[in-house]
């Protein structure tokens, strides 16, 4: 299996960056799940995920999240760290839950931020869903898609997307991706 030390290593740093992870016994007990492709740790109302492949990073708290995964524009899963300029990729949220729902509906935000290697800001979108301000069905929140067009002012070169979701009705609830990749 390809970086899961790194994995195994780093998720219980990033679970205790967390700040809510329990008392210190909670955390010494969490044993992290360890599959071909990725590492998960759950401790009481978090989790951390680590994608051996694709190295996208995410810390999850008050939401529990089924599984996270890069697409290029085709829909076919990313296993590196390389995109193509002049394409476009997207982070897949599924199986998102725990929203504090408001008459039956949810009410996500979803803002994506994308740096250069010299930390300037190539993108930056707050919130991609304002437009639902009646909210959205359970089942339409439990999967969302965040999508990075890789192109102008975008040129090869190393970048780093975050991606966060968030509970409008619950500012506790969050999911925090990152991932460092190529444009080639």
């Amino acid at each position: 299996m390809k970086k899961s030390w790194i994995a195994t290593a780093l998720l219980p740093l990033v679970c205790t960056l967390l700040g809510s992870c329990g008392s210190g016994a909670s955390r010494s007990n969490a044993e992290p799940e360890v599959t071909e492709n990725g590492t998960r740790m759950t401790v009481e109302n978090s989790a951390v995920m680590f994608d051996n492949d694709t190295e996208l990073e995410t810390g999850i708290h008050g939401f529990a999240v089924e599984n996270i995964y890069i697409v290029d524009g085709d829909d076919k899963k990313i296993s590196s760290h390389e995109v193509a300029l002049n394409t476009r990729f997207s982070v897949i949220y599924e199986g998102i839950k725990n929203y504090s729902l408001k008459n039956g509906k949810a009410f996500p935000a979803l803002s994506i931020r994308v740096m250069d290697n010299d930390q300037h800001t190539v993108i930056s979108e707050a919130d991609l869903l304002a437009s639902y301000s009646e909210g959205l069905s359970e089942a339409d929140a439990s999967v969302l898609r965040a999508t990075v067009t890789v192109g102008d002012p975008m040129k090869p070169g190393k970048y780093m997307c975050t991606i966060q979701v968030t509970d409008k009705n619950n500012t506790d609830s969050a999911i925090l991706s990152t991932w460092s990749f190529d444009v080639k």
